[in-house]
């Protein structure tokens, strides 16, 4: 306003402010800073009474320029623009000048520097208006600081968004901080369920407000932020619908905002902000809701596709991770880690298959970390499982498993197996080794030892030939199988955590119970490496603890794997 009535009174400035005597009368009473600077004279003519309060002094000293030597417009810029604007002719405003008084207080005005014309041949001669615009200036630097708060309140909604695939987790904590970040006095989430929409969390409000339910052709906050489909912010006098103005009655408020909450196109749910009073919601603000939409959508859609995968991982690796609770005459203990996260199956797989009289012993790993190489993994697996309860002998279970990856695997793909038939009765061990880490028995008296590794690798070679190698279990005696993921392990300097520390780490656990053995050889490898697992590790441990009845002994055992 103040600006347009200078550019407009610009025009005839000339006629009216011609006259310096003239000047004085029309603006020696005004209550804003006046004054009319000489272009020829290079200093002030005339200066109005708020003029010279301003200068806070009785009798002003002037430089060689004209300038005030102490006080309002004492600095150089200030006489630069006398100068500019007496020698084109052209005005010049200057929107926040700040001024600090002797005794601290700063305030700001708005200049205009406006050309008169004076005698010919001479330069214009310059006169000041100025405005104080102090209020303005602290309005707007409020909006600012405001503004800012909310920019950083949407960068912390976005961390929190990106640090979490739990949807409840992610609306709950996003809830609170977007409630405190509008200055909102309370905040709810809204879902659709049944045809209604039911309260299930709120910050701010009493929690006997969880589990209100409003029907979904009910007038409601949730109903019109789903009607409207978009992010919504109104208040009391900005309302321009009927609906809107029951609704704030119906709920006692001044203003609302609403977020709807989309999962594949569809709103689910509403995130919901209230005011007791009558609220003004500015740019700021607004952008903060349109990014709540968009961000919130995208978290909730990451975490049901998150859901579901972790869902399919979970039953496959039921498939590849197998082990009954207990086995007649066997202490057991098994773990696998993955290192690509929770979402993520490798190529590591394990099964303990009780026979009668008899256990069967299963571990390998399929090369790889991709889709492809879990379901090899899983068809490998299956097959050798099924060879075992056909005909439970090492070498013949080897054989299939090789035939059926030569056949049915990628030219670069390959599988380490290790397969063990323990009799319950006597501890004797038949067993045959395809390219796989060898296991380690660790005696009763915690001497560890490797079995002696022999075989190469499932799918390398049509014509391999796999062989029947013999061990024996005593009571107290503890098989440990693991995949290479623990043994090469590796320090943040480079060191492999190596057999020999696999060795030591075996002798150190030989006394715990064996579900807790593949933990603490686990924990041993990973703090070796900092936490800095780079494979996936599958460990299984079993301790005979007695003999049982039912078994085959030695002789028919040897038969069965003949």
């Amino acid at each position: 306003m103040i600006e347009a009535d200078v550019r407009g009174s610009e025009a005839g400035v000339g006629r009216i402010f011609a006259d310096p005597a003239r000047v004085s009368v029309l603006l020696e009473g005004a209550s804003f800073p006046a004054a009319l600077w000489s272009g020829a004279d290079l200093r002030f003519s005339w200066i109005n009474r708020v003029f010279r309060d301003m200068l806070e002094d009785v009798r002003p000293q002037w430089d060689l320029l004209g300038m005030p030597v102490r006080g309002f417009l004492s600095d150089s810029q200030s006489a630069s623009r006398f100068i500019d604007v007496a020698y084109t002719g052209q005005p010049i405003t200057e929107p926040a000048y700040e001024f600090q008084a002797s005794w601290g207080e700063v305030t700001y005005w708005q200049l205009s520097y406006l050309p008169v014309p004076g005698r010919i041949g001479d330069p214009f001669d310059v006169l000041l208006l100025a405005v104080d615009v102090s209020s303005v200036v602290a309005d707007k630097a409020q909006a600012d600081v405001a503004a800012a708060d909310l920019r950083r309140a949407i960068n912390l909604i976005d961390v929190t968004v990106l640090s979490s695939l739990d949807a409840e987790d992610i609306l709950q904590r996003v809830l609170v901080e977007a409630t405190e970040a509008l200055g909102a006095d309370w905040g709810w989430i809204a879902e659709r369920e049944d045809r209604a929409w039911v309260f299930r969390n709120v910050h701010g409000w009493p929690e006997e407000m969880l589990g209100l339910k409003f029907g979904e052709d009910e007038l409601s906050l949730p109903a019109l932020a789903a009607r409207s489909g978009r992010a919504v912010a109104v208040s009391q006098s900005d309302a321009t619908k009927r609906e809107q103005f029951e609704l704030m009655v119906k709920h006692d408020i001044g203003a609302f905002a609403l977020v709807p909450l989309k999962s594949r196109g569809d709103i689910t749910g509403v995130m919901g902000f209230c005011w007791d009073a009558d609220t003004a919601f500015g740019d700021a603000e607004r952008e903060l809701l349109r990014k709540l939409e968009l961000s919130l959508s995208l978290a909730l859609e990451n975490a049901r596709q998150y859901a579901n995968e972790r869902q399919m991982t979970r039953q496959l690796r039921c498939a590849l991770f197998s082990a009954p609770r207990a086995v007649a005459g066997f202490e057991m203990g098994h773990l696998y880690h993955a290192a690509s996260g929770v979402t993520s199956v490798g190529g590591d797989f394990y099964d303990v298959i009780p026979l009668k009289g008899q256990v069967g012993v299963l571990i390998g790993d399929v090369s790889g970390h991709s889709a492809e190489a879990a379901g090899l993994t899983s068809l490998v697996k299956s097959a050798m499982r099924s060879e075992v309860l056909r005909l439970p002998s090492p070498q013949s279970v080897m054989d299939r498993a090789n035939e059926l990856v030569i056949h049915g695997a990628e030219p670069h793909e390959f599988v380490s197996a290790f397969y063990g038939l323990i009799d319950g009765v006597s501890g004797h061990m038949a067993y045959s080794l395809a390219g796989h880490p060898p296991p380690v028995i660790v005696r009763a008296d915690g001497t560890p030892v490797f079995l002696p590794a022999d075989g190469g690798v499932l799918g390398a070679l049509g014509d391999m030939s796999y062989s029947n190698h013999d061990a024996c279990l005593d009571v107290g005696d503890m098989l440990v199988m693991y995949t290479d993921g623990l043994i090469e392990a590796r320090s943040p300097r480079g060191d492999l955590y190596g057999p020999d520390r696999l060795l030591r780490a075996c002798s150190k656990v030989a006394s715990e119970p064996a579900q807790t053995v593949p933990e603490s050889l686990f924990l041993s490898a990973f703090g070796f490496a900092e936490g800095r697992i780079a494979d996936d590790i599958a460990i299984v441990a079993l301790r005979r603890c007695e003999p049982v009845g039912g078994g085959q002994g030695r002789l028919e055992l040897e038969i069965a794997v003949a």
